[in-house]
């Protein structure tokens, strides 16, 4: 099997192929993680906006895959707090609406949120002052409380690299893919370039897990491709801590707009995100604009009294989403699903979905290149330690502070021990 595209998905892909005992190679054009997988909010989610889709199955299995991810890479996974503050007038939430919105957070936990070892509570205005000192307290009533998880994406992108490298699978960064291998009107692997040279890597299947490029190599097997991603600018804004003191996530209103603004502690600086845009630019280089970084601002001033301006952002992350779908309607309201499906040619292309359900993606394209293969073989990745989680212990190192140090420092914490 050959894999396109090092990102989170493709990652997972050729993991679970090799734990399959496939053999197994992985092509990334750039760096792993160096597209989408590096530019999400960082969070390992179920998703409380889709329950308001209607979307209760995606939410189920984004539960389900957030608790596999936390109990196969801890040192990677932490729990983190999530405070909706309510406001009597221009939040998110205002009295009127808290019970309806608690009965959210009620389907929620028994969607599956209850796995993290924390129900959804009430907070007063003092314990919400006590997370985020600088709401604006004149219109604070009160505030509500759960827990979804979170992660340093591209850190747990390579991770998955590594560990499919440690099952057997040849996986390679610089090497990009140009063109697709024939043999009697079905595709047979691909000739991908490596530094100066041309390699022909001959497969029985190949994957195409590249994310909003994936019409592109689609394009190359099937002349009759017609494109079926939709890509989604999401940009966030960086601001120090000292600006924005707060303890986990904080979600605000952002002044006439639907969607809700995230404000989530990363260290010694606080995550500002994130929008949600179509985008017809080109694809390898995607930038956060200043009405972007503008929207987020005033997102952030409307609930703190922190007065941001441009001079205190100190970086910005700006990807797109590969969603699935036509132009109609907002991005917004799009079904984050993943899609999997063979082309007449034999490739069998993945995308959509979100980093949260990468594994169960990665299960699926799999379980569909066997069908290609016409072979079988039991997925053995819902309960496969990643390379670093073995002896680690979040409570010993929570005792110690190394948390706090790590993510500051940009660092992952250093496991008790790991597979050689």
């Amino acid at each position: 099997m050959l894999v396109v595209g090092g990102g989170v998905t493709g990652c997972y892909t050729a993991l679970d192929a090799a734990s399959r005992g496939l053999s197994v190679a992985l092509v990334e054009r750039d760096d792993f993680a160096s597209g989408t997988s590096s530019k999400s909010s960082k969070m390992v989610h179920g998703g409380l906006r889709y329950i308001e889709q209607g979307n209760l199955p995606l939410v189920r299995r984004s539960l389900l895959e957030r608790q596999r991810l936390r109990r196969n890479a801890p040192h990677l996974v932490q729990r983190l707090p999530f405070v909706f503050p309510v406001l009597s007038q221009d939040g998110v939430l205002d009295p009127r609406v808290v019970k309806a919105f608690e009965g959210l957070l009620w389907t929620y936990d028994l969607a599956g949120g209850w796995r993290i070892g924390r129900l959804h509570q009430r907070l007063t205005v003092p314990e919400v002052l006590v997370r985020a000192p600088r709401l604006r307290a004149d219109r604070l009533t009160g505030g509500l409380l759960y827990y979804d998880s979170r992660t340093d994406d591209a850190r747990l992108t390579l991770t998955l690299a590594r560990t499919a490298a440690h099952f057997g699978a040849t996986v390679l960064n610089g090497a990009a893919c140009r063109g697709l291998i024939r043999e009697r009107g079905r595709v047979r692997g691909a000739t991908v370039e490596v530094g100066d040279r041309s390699v022909d890597v001959r497969a029985g299947v190949v994957i195409n897990a590249t994310g909003v490029w994936a019409d592109s190599l689609g394009a190359l097997s099937d002349s009759g491709h017609r494109p079926r991603i939709r890509p989604a600018k999401g940009v966030h804004i960086v601001v120090p801590w000292t600006r924005l003191p707060i303890d986990g996530t904080v979600t605000v209103p952002v002044p006439g707009r639907a969607r809700r603004a995230t404000c989530t502690r990363w260290g010694d600086v606080v995550v500002v995100g994130t929008t949600d845009t179509d985008y017809d630019g080109p694809l390898d280089e995607v930038l956060c604009t200043r009405e972007e970084m503008e929207y987020l601002l005033d997102g952030a001033n409307t609930a703190f009294d922190a007065d941001l301006s441009a001079a205190d952002v100190v970086g910005s992350i700006a990807g797109l989403r590969p969603l699935v779908g036509g132009k109609q309607g907002a991005t917004l309201d799009m079904s984050r699903d993943h899609h999997v499906w063979t082309d007449p040619n034999g490739l069998v292309t993945i995308t959509g979905g979100k980093l949260t359900t990468s594994r169960h993606m990665g299960e699926l394209v799999v379980d569909e290149a066997l069908k290609v293969l016409g072979r079988k073989a039991r997925c053995r990745t819902a309960r496969l330690p990643l390379l670093g989680a073995a002896g680690y212990d979040t409570e010993a190192t929570g005792a110690t502070g190394a948390p706090a140090r790590t993510w500051a420092s940009g660092t992952a914490p250093r496991p008790a021990s790991s597979p050689s």
